[in-house]
């Protein structure tokens, strides 16, 4: 059980990361080979400002049908950027590759200066008579497809034998030259001539080679190497190194460096590592840079791009499905926050191929022959979020539609905003909700369907009634998105979902880009791309029917998944642990997490630190301690979890109740609690929110408690109990 080493990464990681939500882009334009023959178009990509060179490789199969004679043949394209796109200014230098013994093809691009790798190493430098190549006299090892370059100076991880770096630079005659061979291990499989050199980045007088293993362990290690200028110039042995912090799942493979940062890709749990150097202890770990689903695969970064104080990371997006670019800014204080994430439309992944110059990004390696041109925006300032309990206020800031009957009034613990006219599509449109992503989730409940195929739900992108994104719960058994563009309405997609009447459901539709997607009560059940209104107001709707709404959440990101586990894979997953709990996963019917020990506290927490969150999970209880006096025993959830001394907790206890409570400073502050039986052997769907200042407690999903606290702002999620042996099943964490 990991215990202090998690806590440490818990308040790093807190320090580091942002609490505004990163905007989503899509690709402004994109392109691909100006030749039809080059079918190997863009697996790697350079920048710098309008000027762009895209590597591009064309077959000549061989006449009797044997793969191994056919000819291959790399080169790469210069492009430039033009008020109608991008346009090609030439091909480069064309050559035949060793079937036996390929060199990867690689560019890159600083100033005026452009790089390209295929059978051999060229320099390229635009003048006033366009692009023309430098003389060079370079030595070479088993190029990698590892290649950079900045302030002059060029950069290429190389070696058959050992993880070298060579540096390649122009001498008094403007001839290039390898200027030093930076010496990394010698690797654990021995030298091959098939074999290629590694990743290596370079930041001025700085550079970064990556030591995936050496010669008596595997053990991945990074070396950082030094030019100390004049005649002295690059000390070829390492000038500083770093291994895996303990508990570390990955190392690498991929490193980059904007010094004075060092970046190396790490696991899900950690993200990536930034080192820096200190007077006098060398590079010691600064802080971790994480996107909020990290856990869900997004930690390992797939690739680096960087320029000036912006760092691109290619990741898996769990909840998309594919891979996309994670953009971080780095704040003055030394950590960084997410503040983009670039994604293609139409379910398409990026590629590992990445390239910034300014604003303007490129993507390729994409596997369908393009490169997808992106811009960041100048500054981050994305729409906070709007949260409408409906417990003051009688639902003044909706706007009602013709017709429609929207009021609020008690129901249970809490007050909802109910609409009765059954006749009519009625609307109420949520004023100063006009964003671009916009995401609108509710609890929705519908009370009278009043004719076939009438329904409850929500709009994202309201412009009008000829104009907006529809998700509708209908009774038909069907749970639709729709578009309404320019008067005309379109089912975009569908799914079997019966919505029974009198029943609460988590509906939310967000419209983020292109890309538009239903989920009901945490679950994706309908999604599809399309064009349409690109901005507008959220909304609740209801068609020919009577239904209530209530805690409703309008935010400007998608769904995002911070931790979820069914457990089914066998697999519990890197929770930290604190207290005296024993978990072990249970096979049966379906396998669960469960804490056996009724000792005293037991709590596990996962995923990154986010304000935001809505835990849920299925619980159960096997048994309570025996109990000492009025003491109470309880199993529950936690929700921004800081640690042990600090978190929200809904919880079940032995006092057949329920309670939502908090711990500052180890000091326990009950907020609200209801009765309720709690039973043994009998599953319980618990669901804690806490978004912005609101605190909501749910089981089987009824609200039945809900509050308003700030002592916390921020931390992870759990489960957490106190003399207590208990279940936990299809556990999830998100940012709403």
């Amino acid at each position: 059980m990991r215990r202090g080493w998690n806590t440490a990464w818990l308040a790093a990681a807190m320090a580091a990361t942002a609490w505004s939500r990163p905007v989503t882009l899509e690709p402004v334009s994109s392109f691909g080979t100006p030749d039809p023959a080059y079918t190997a178009f863009a697996t790697d990509v350079a920048l710098e400002g309008d000027n762009a060179v895209v590597t591009a490789g064309r077959v000549v199969p061989d006449p009797g049908g044997e793969p191994m004679l056919d000819q291959n043949f790399a080169t790469a394209f210069v492009f430039l950027r033009t008020p109608t796109g991008w346009t090609v200014v030439r091909r480069l230098n064309e050559y035949r590759q060793d079937n036996f013994f390929p060199i990867p093809v690689a560019v890159a691009m600083r100033a005026a200066t452009a790089v390209v790798q295929t059978v051999e190493t060229e320099i390229w430098q635009l003048g006033p008579n366009g692009w023309e190549q430098q003389p060079s006299d370079f030595t070479r090892d088993g190029p990698g497809p590892h290649l950079s370059i900045d302030q002059g100076t060029v950069l290429s991880g190389d070696g058959t034998g050992a993880w070298n770096a060579r540096v390649f630079e122009p001498g008094s005659d403007g001839t290039w030259r390898t200027r030093a061979v930076l010496q990394g291990k010698p690797r654990f499989a021995g030298s091959d001539d098939q074999f290629r050199g590694g990743p290596a980045d370079i930041s001025g007088a700085w550079a970064v080679v990556q030591q995936p293993d050496g010669p008596e362990d595997r053990v991945p290690e990074t070396f950082v190497f030094h030019d100390f200028g004049g005649a002295e110039g690059w000390f070829t042995l390492p000038y500083g190194s770093m291994r895996p912090p303990a508990g570390a799942s990955a190392f690498g493979p991929e490193v980059a460096i904007n010094w004075p940062d060092v970046f190396v890709a790490g696991g899900n749990e950690s993200g990536t590592y930034v080192y820096r150097e200190q007077p006098t202890t060398g590079f010691q770990l600064a802080t971790r840079i994480q996107a909020l689903d990290s856990f869900m695969g997004s930690g390992p970064a797939g690739a680096f791009a960087h320029r000036e104080g912006l760092l691109l990371q290619h990741a898996w997006s769990q909840d998309r499905g594919v891979n996309v670019v994670n953009v971080f800014r780095r704040r003055v204080n030394g950590t960084f926050e997410h503040v983009a994430v670039l994604a293609a439309r139409n379910g398409e992944s990026l590629g590992r191929s990445i390239a910034i110059s300014g604003r303007r990004v490129l993507v390729g390696d994409n596997g369908n022959g393009l490169v997808y041109h992106f811009e960041i925006p100048a500054s981050f300032a994305p729409p906070g979020v709007i949260q409408d309990a409906f417990n003051t206020g009688n639902g003044a800031e909706w706007i009602q539609g013709a017709g429609s009957r929207f009021f609020t009034t008690p129901r249970g613990v809490t007050r909802v905003f109910r609409q009765t006219n059954m006749l009519i599509p009625a609307i109420a449109v949520r004023e100063a909700s006009d964003f671009t992503s916009q995401a609108v989730e509710a609890d929705v409940r519908p009370l009278v369907y009043g004719a076939s195929g009438s329904g409850i739900g929500l709009v994202t992108r309201y412009q009008g009634p000829q104009n907006f994104f529809e998700a509708m719960l209908r009774n038909n058994g069907r749970v639709e998105l729709r578009r309404m563009a320019g008067g005309g309405s379109r089912v975009l997609a569908s799914a079997a979902f019966n919505a029974a009447p009198n029943r609460y459901y988590r509906l939310r539709l967000e419209s983020v880009g292109t890309l538009h997607r239903v989920y009901v009560d945490g679950r994706l059940l309908v999604d599809a791309d399309s064009s349409g209104p690109t901005h507008g107001r959220a909304a609740l709707v209801t068609d020919r029917a009577q239904g209530e709404f209530d805690n409703v959440v309008v935010t400007p990101s998608p769904f995002t998944t911070i931790y979820a586990n069914d457990f089914e894979a066998g697999a519990a997953g890197p929770w930290s642990f604190s207290g005296s709990g024993f978990w072990n996963l249970a096979p049966g019917t379906s396998t669960t997490w469960f804490q056996s020990s009724i000792a005293g506290d037991a709590r596990a927490s996962i995923g990154v630190p986010a304000h935001d969150q809505v835990v849920r999970a299925r619980v159960r209880l096997d048994t309570f301690a025996s109990p000492t006096g009025t003491q109470e025993r309880w199993f529950g959830l936690m929700a921004r979890h800081v640690d042990e001394r600090n978190f929200y907790f809904l919880s079940l206890r032995s006092s057949n109740t329920l309670s939502l409570r908090k711990v500052v400073d180890g000091t326990v502050t009950t907020l609200r609690t209801t009765p309720f039986a709690v039973l043994p052997a009998s599953w319980y769907q618990l669901r804690l929110d806490a978004v912005g200042n609101r605190l909501r407690g749910y089981v089987n999903g009824v609200l039945l408690l809900e509050t308003t606290d700030a002592s916390i702002f921020t931390g992870n999620a759990g489960p957490a109990m106190f003399k207590a042996a208990a279940d936990y099943d299809d556990f999830s964490v998100y940012q709403p």
